[in-house]
């Protein structure tokens, strides 16, 4: 009997250390499932522990450093800050940056213009937005001329670097790829007043040494890939800004001198009161003075454009209401004066980056149209340059979020620039003016000629507005 009792007490104490070792095997599997390998994390204070099993090639990840060139682009090497910080966002591994000149380290990510040796196998491509992307046994490099760039950077990172636990492989010949597009929510419009068809193209009789400039050849409209013409007469004639501004803004005609208001004098919704009242931020930046006639045509309605205190009566009421930031006036032609007008574009997108039901922004540059007026070549270019650093950033901004629509196009033509660069005017004209489009949907406008009041209409339409427009 005591035999049989030990037996029990020792079959007992066995089935105990059984459900023991069982209990803490289940607790350890209740605590690995709570992290989620394919969790997209927005924070790198939230990055996962980095894990051996992430790697590029058969290559750990954590054995890459970044390389890039000060010698190449500003973008370059914002493209390659962006890898650094989306790798640590997405893995937890913090990959060091190195400049060109660094000895190379036995396995790299080459982001730019390099000396690197892989670097020479990859060609940007020149005047598209498009960009390649190379591995060899201990390299891998993405190339994209100035900001196009910031596309291959946003490509890598969500098509190879997807989640904190990844085996990725990255093809060993040359491709060239067209950035990432995503149905849009953020909205861009960008004018540039009296920039005429040949206007675009002063690059090609121009040098282009301008301080602040990227050293440039081409007005950056044309990298974007969906291009066409827009017809720009109001209801008077031959257009004027306050007329054009309000056919972009409102998709209605209107006679020259109205801002925002129909030839009845009956105000108008615009794109920036639409996005407004749809929940999303709004924006209206120009180099011209508050009250020009583009910035009032986006904020404000008024009869008559010279009517300052109208205008700055209706655009408070625009603030007011919808909470528009209206920042204007960046009229400068140094390196310091355009830094700051960088800061203020980079400023007020990432303001406008914070509502999560998008934004709509007018961008406007002024003084292609008054050097234009003025027959002066040197001056308008110099606008050109400087219009060209704020599409830069924007299309910075929006291969890293693809979400964003951009438009390119202007009021009207100014100064009736010919083929041959010879002023014959020191008015407006009824030329065509180009369209240059990016994001979903930007094939509305490519090869066909528009009314300017389809641009306005058409932004609504992607806003999924119905009705818009006169």
């Amino acid at each position: 009997m005591g035999t049989q009792r030990k037996r029990i007490r020792l079959l007992a104490l066995v089935l105990a250390l059984i459900l023991l070792l069982a209990g803490f095997t289940a607790c350890a599997k209740t605590t690995d499932s709570l992290i989620d390998p394919s969790a997209d994390n927005t924070s790198a204070d939230n990055a996962p522990e980095n894990t051996a099993s992430s790697s590029l090639n058969g290559v750990d990840l954590k054995d890459f450093v970044i390389v890039y060139s000060d010698d190449d682009s500003a973008y370059s090497k914002r493209a390659a800050q962006y890898i650094q910080n989306m790798v640590k966002t997405r893995t937890g591994l913090e990959l060091k940056l190195a400049e060109d000149d660094a000895a190379a380290a036995q396995y790299e990510i080459v982001v730019g213009e390099t000396s690197r040796p892989i670097s020479s196998r990859l060609d940007p491509v020149v005047g598209k937005a498009q960009f390649t992307i190379l591995a060899e046994d201990n390299a891998i490099a993405l190339e994209g001329e100035y900001f196009v760039i910031a596309a291959a950077a946003y490509y890598f990172i969500n098509t190879y670097v997807p989640k904190a636990d990844f085996e990725a492989q990255i093809p060993k010949q040359v491709s060239t790829l067209d950035p990432i597009v995503k149905k849009a929510t953020n909205f861009i419009l960008m004018i540039g007043d009296g920039m005429g068809v040949n206007t675009t193209r002063l690059f090609e009789v121009m040098d282009n040494r301008i301080a602040y400039g990227d050293g440039e050849e081409l007005f950056y409209g044309y990298y974007l890939p969906y291009q066409g013409t827009a017809r720009t007469r109001s209801l008077s004639g031959t257009t004027d800004s306050a007329a054009s501004g309000t056919a972009l803004a409102t998709g209605t005609k209107t006679l020259n001198g109205y801002l925002g208001r129909n030839k009845d004098g009956k105000d108008l919704l615009s794109l920036t009161e639409l996005a407004a009242q749809q929940g999303k931020s709004t924006a209206v930046m120009s180099t011209e003075v508050q009250t020009g006639a583009t910035p009032s045509a986006f904020s404000a309605h008024a009869s008559d454009r010279n009517s300052s205190d109208e205008i700055l009566a209706s655009q408070q009421i625009t603030v007011d209401t919808y909470g528009t930031i209206i920042d204007c006036d960046y009229d400068y032609y140094d390196e310091a004066g355009v830094t700051k007008l960088r800061n203020a574009i980079t400023g007020n997108l990432d303001k406008l980056d914070d509502n999560k039901k998008g934004f709509f922004m007018m961008y406007e540059e002024a003084y292609t149209d008054k050097h234009n007026h003025a027959n002066d070549k040197e001056m308008s270019f110099s606008a050109l340059v400087r219009f060209n650093q704020a599409i830069g950033l924007v299309m910075e901004y929006a291969f890293y979020h693809p979400n964003t629509f951009v438009l390119i196009t202007a009021d009207h033509e100014t100064g009736g620039l010919t083929e041959d660069f010879k002023y014959t005017s020191d008015n407006h004209t009824g030329e065509d003016v180009c369209v240059f489009a990016h994001g979903n949907r930007g094939d509305y406008f490519h090869n066909t000629s528009v009314d300017n009041t389809q641009i306005g209409q058409a932004f609504a339409t992607f806003m999924g507005a119905l009705e818009f427009g006169e």
